[in-house]
C-alpha cells in the first residue's frame, strides 16, 4: 500500500512537532529545576540574615545587661561589620537571581520562538493536527473532511490509524 505524498509530509511534520515538543518540555523542566534550587539559595540567604539579626538582637540585650565600661565604640563597630556583611551577602545573592532570572527570560523567548517557527512551518499538516483531534473527540469520517476539507480516502485511513 502507497501512502500519499501529503500524509507522509504530515506524518513527518507531526514527527517533528512531537520533537519540539519533547525539546520544550525537558528545557521547561530544567528551568523548573534551576528555578527551585534558585529559591532554595534565597531561602537559605534568608535564613542567614534571620540568623543575623538574632546575633545581633542578642549582642544589644547583652549590652544592655552589661555594666556601663564596656567600650560602646567597639560594640557599634562590630554592629556595623555584621550589618556591611549582612548587605554584602544580600547583594551577591541578589545579582545571581537577577542574572539566573535574565537567563531563564532569554531562554524563554527562544523557546516561544521556536514554537512559533513550528506553527507556521506547514500549514497543511495543521489540517491534519485537527483531524487528528476530531478523530481522537469521536468525530466521524465525514465530519474530518467537511472540517479539514480532505478526501475520504484520507480521512477513513487518518480514522484507521487512529483506532
Amino acid at each position: 500500500m502507497m501512502l500519499s505524498t501529503p500524509l507522509i509530509i504530515a506524518v513527518i511534520a507531526l514527527v517533528l512537532a512531537l520533537l519540539a515538543l519533547t525539546a520544550v518540555i525537558v528545557t521547561s523542566r530544567k528551568q523548573a529545576e534551576l528555578i527551585e534550587r534558585q529559591q532554595q539559595r534565597l531561602m537559605m540567604l534568608t535564613e542567614t540574615a534571620a540568623d543575623v539579626l538574632a546575633l545581633k538582637q542578642q549582642l544589644e540585650q547583652q549590652l544592655e545587661q552589661q555594666p556601663s565600661h564596656v567600650d560602646y565604640a567597639q560594640t557599634e563597630q562590630l554592629q556595623q561589620s555584621l550589618e556591611l556583611s549582612l548587605k554584602q551577602q544580600l547583594d551577591a545573592q541578589s545579582e545571581q537571581l537577577q542574572q539566573t532570572v535574565a537567563q531563564l527570560q532569554q531562554e524563554q523567548q527562544l523557546l516561544e520562538q521556536k514554537l512559533q517557527q513550528l506553527a507556521e512551518q506547514d500549514p497543511g499538516a495543521k489540517l491534519y493536527q485537527r483531524a487528528a483531534k476530531l478523530i481522537a473527540d469521536g468525530a466521524t469520517v465525514e465530519d474530518i473532511m467537511q472540517e479539514c476539507d480532505l478526501p475520504r480516502a484520507e480521512a477513513e485511513l487518518l480514522v484507521a490509524m487512529r483506532k
